[in-house]
C-alpha cells in the first residue's frame, strides 16, 4: 500500500466535506429518533434503540456509498487516475491504498454512529452493543469497497449508487428470501428459482446475520458470534478487491 495515496483519498473526503456532512446526517438522525421514541406510549427505549440504530445504520451506508462513487469516477474522468498510475505506484498499490482508506472512513464513520447511539441511551452498552458496533464496521467496509468495485467497471456514478444499494437490499433480505423459499410450494419452477437463490447467497455477504437491532434489546442469542462476522467480511472484501484488481490490470489507459 501507498501511504500518500490513502492520505489523499482521506484528503479528498475533508475537502468534500464527508465528515461534516456525515457528522451532521448522524445528529439529525438521532434527533428524529428521540422524537419518534418520545411519541410512544410504552418501552420508550427499547423502540429509540430499534429506530435509532437501523436509522445510523442506512445513513453510514448510503453516506460511504454516495461518496465513494462520485469520488472513484470523478478521479477517472479528470484523468487522476492515469495521472497516479504514472508514478512508481503498481496497479496492486493503487487498489490496496484506495481500499484501506475508504475503510478508514468506514471505520470512523460507523464508530461515529455508535457513539450517537450510546450517547443516546447509554444502558445499551454490553457485549450485544460492542458486537453491535463491530458488525456495523464490517458491514460498512464491504460495502464501501463494494462501491469501489462497481465504480471501477461502471461509467456513471448515479448508476453504480443505484446498483450497489440494490446489492445493499439483496444482501440485507436475503435471509428472509431463502426462508420465503424453503416455505414455498414446491414445482420445478419453485425449485429451480430456490436453486438460483441458494446460489447467489453464496457469493453475497449475509448482511442479514450482522447488525440486528434485536441484539440491543433481547441481547445475542446462541448463534451470534464475531468470528463468523469477521471471517466472512474478510472473505468478501478478499473477492470484491480482487475483481477491483482484474479490471483495472486489464484496462488499457
Amino acid at each position: 500500500m501507498s501511504s500518500p495515496l490513502i492520505q489523499y483519498v482521506l484528503k479528498a473526503a475533508i475537502r468534500d466535506k464527508l465528515i461534516i456532512a456525515m457528522l451532521v446526517l448522524i445528529v439529525l438522525t438521532t434527533s428524529m429518533s428521540i422524537f419518534m421514541a418520545s411519541s410512544a406510549i410504552t418501552e420508550q427505549d427499547q423502540f429509540l434503540a430499534v429506530y435509532a440504530s437501523g436509522s445510523l445504520r442506512i445513513v453510514a451506508v448510503l453516506g460511504l456509498v454516495v461518496f465513494a462513487a462520485f469520488f472513484v469516477r470523478r478521479s477517472f474522468d479528470a484523468k487522476d487516475v492515469e495521472f497516479l498510475l504514472s508514478r512508481p505506484i503498481s496497479r496492486i498499490q493503487f487498489v490496496l491504498s484506495y481500499a484501506c482508506a475508504f475503510s478508514i472512513l468506514a471505520i470512523i464513520i460507523s464508530l461515529a454512529c455508535a457513539i450517537a447511539l450510546l450517547c443516546m441511551s447509554p444502558n445499551l452498552l454490553s457485549p450485544a452493543f460492542i458486537l453491535w458496533c463491530a458488525s456495523l464496521i464490517v458491514e460498512t467496509i464491504i460495502m464501501v469497497n463494494v462501491t469501489f468495485a462497481f465504480a471501477m467497471m461502471l461509467s456513471s456514478a448515479a448508476t453504480i449508487v443505484m446498483a450497489v444499494l440494490a446489492f445493499y437490499v439483496l444482501s440485507r433480505m436475503m435471509g428472509q428470501i431463502l426462508g420465503i423459499m424453503e416455505s414455498g410450494t414446491a414445482g420445478p419452477v419453485m425449485d429451480g428459482v430456490q436453486m438460483i437463490m441458494n446460489i447467489v447467497s453464496t457469493i453475497t455477504p449475509r448482511l442479514d446475520l450482522m447488525g440486528q437491532t434485536s441484539w440491543l434489546v433481547y441481547g445475542l442469542g446462541p448463534d451470534v458470534n464475531l468470528a463468523f462476522i469477521a471471517i466472512q467480511g474478510a472473505i468478501f472484501l478478499c473477492l470484491i478487491l480482487i475483481v477491483a484488481l482484474l479490471d483495472l490490470i486489464l484496462r488499457q489507459f
